[in-house]
């Protein structure tokens, strides 16, 4: 065996190593993300704990320092993933879309389906902030550059889409386009929160999540088309 074989097989096994290291350390932070989420959901704010999550996914409070510094990163972590699994769906669904009012019954749609089987994903992303209560959380810059992203996955086909047909009509909604996304966005948000507030109460919304949708979107669909044939 020649000397660049046998360096090209030790390149090798430190790239395997160094790979299944990689994939250790995955596995091991989706772990304590499972079980930072496990305590939250089980134990409410004040028991989301550093401590508290280390006992529960079975490691050392240094151990869990490794993967995360703080309560802030991990909670970020948390958020980030549900959002960002969210904001995926909603792009795919938008991608779909004809048309500017396709695009924002996709967000409504979009957004209802991902978190109406698992409100509590949704309270985590969209209400933990306020539950925890003023200072509770202090996120950095470097974090939210990471959030902002995803407002673009949700948001940005719709805008373009809206954006090139105002651009060939003024439509009598005279809603800017992307502002007219982001309240097809909040149209979800506030049918999911008024879904959560009814659910622990056991007295279910008049009207299904199916019809809520349909009439949120008809609303968007014909905001976005007001003007047509002017």
């Amino acid at each position: 065996m020649t000397s660049a074989e046998t360096d090209g097989q030790a390149n090798d096994k430190t790239a395997a190593r160094a790979a299944r290291r990689e994939r250790k350390r995955d596995q091991s932070r989706e772990e304590i993300l499972d079980a930072a989420r496990r305590v939250l959901l089980r134990h409410g704010v004040g028991a989301m704990t550093l401590d508290a999550v280390a006992n529960e996914v079975g490691m050392s409070k240094t151990g869990l320092y490794y993967y995360f510094p703080s309560k802030d990163a991990l909670v970020f972590e948390l958020v980030h993933g549900v959002i960002e699994a969210q904001a995926k769906a909603v792009q795919a669904g938008v991608g779909a879309a004809v048309d500017g009012g396709g695009a924002l019954r996709a967000i409504i749609g979009g957004t209802v389906e991902s978190f109406a089987p698992r409100l509590d994903d949704f309270r985590l992303a969209f209400l933990f902030g306020q539950v925890a209560g003023a200072g509770a959380l202090r996120w950095d810059r470097e974090q939210f550059e990471r959030i902002r992203p995803l407002n673009d996955l949700v948001l940005g086909k719709a805008t373009e889409m809206l954006g090139a047909e105002r651009a060939e009509r003024l439509p009598r909604a005279a809603v800017e386009p992307r502002l007219m996304a982001f309240l097809a966005y909040l149209a979800a948000i506030g049918l999911l929160t008024m879904k959560g507030m009814v659910e622990p109460m056991d007295d279910p919304l008049l009207y299904s999540d199916e019809q809520l949708v349909e009439g949120f979107a008809r609303v968007f669909e014909a905001a976005a088309a007001a003007g047509e044939g002017g």
